[in-house]
């Protein structure tokens, strides 16, 4: 959460700059006796300042739930929950990630195979790839079983994602992309990705300290 917040700091400023820049309430001035920009300069790098905001918001996105992920792991190897204590959910996301890994470098690791395979398959930079929108968030929930944000008021993520995808494999150019972004639009993107983050900081950090990784203890009197 102390991550995130920092971040989101760092992008509202950017943001605040760049919406300034665009409304013109500031300028871009020279120093006195150095060459200014040109009224075409000027729009042309305003376009680029606009198209990078998109590049801050997925960096905000992915960064924040990749680190969720992992705070999850951090916590069951904490508190030495095993495969079997884990609800199902986990269960079916350490199952998978059992399979991707290589035996022979994983398997010395493994002092107790109930308890260590739990966090030693974990591996932070398989947990997403570019493919970050509000969709993949509440699938992200419903995986490891903690509440998905509510609402479908977030349909700027899918924009982000998209518009972070297009400039990373040159499908756009930053001019291009610029050219169309509205201040509104800009700032509504923030708006909805910083909500759908806190959200989903918030339920995760309920599911951590209520225990709901684990599984739900069986009733006396039940096998």
């Amino acid at each position: 959460m102390l991550d995130f917040q920092t971040r989101s700091k760092e992008v509202e400023g950017y943001f605040h700059f760049v919406l300034r820049l665009a409304k013109q309430e500031v300028a871009l001035q020279a120093n006195e006796g150095s060459a200014g920009y040109s009224s075409h300069e000027h729009e042309e790098l305003l376009k680029t300042f606009k198209a990078t905001c998109y590049l801050l918001l997925y960096n905000l996105v992915e960064s924040t739930m990749r680190n969720a992920i992992e705070a999850i792991f951090d916590e069951l190897q904490s508190k030495q929950a095993s495969y079997d204590d884990c609800r199902e959910e986990l269960r079916r996301e350490i199952l998978k990630n059992f399979k991707k890994r290589d035996m022979d470098r994983l398997l010395p690791k493994l002092l107790s195979l109930a308890r260590d395979v739990v966090h030693e398959t974990f591996e932070r930079s398989e947990t997403f790839s570019g493919n970050l929108d509000a969709r993949t968030i509440k699938l992200t929930a419903k995986r490891f079983g903690f509440t998905e944000p509510a609402g479908n008021k977030f349909w700027m993520l899918q924009t982000v994602k998209d518009v972070r995808n297009d400039l990373a494999h040159g499908v756009k150019s930053f001019a291009d992309v610029g050219r169309n972004a509205s201040p509104s639009d800009l700032e509504l993107a923030r708006t909805q990705t910083v909500t759908i983050l806190t959200e989903t900081l918030q339920n995760i950090d309920t599911y951590l300290k209520q225990q709901a990784y684990l599984t739900a203890p069986q009733p006396q009197g039940q096998n």
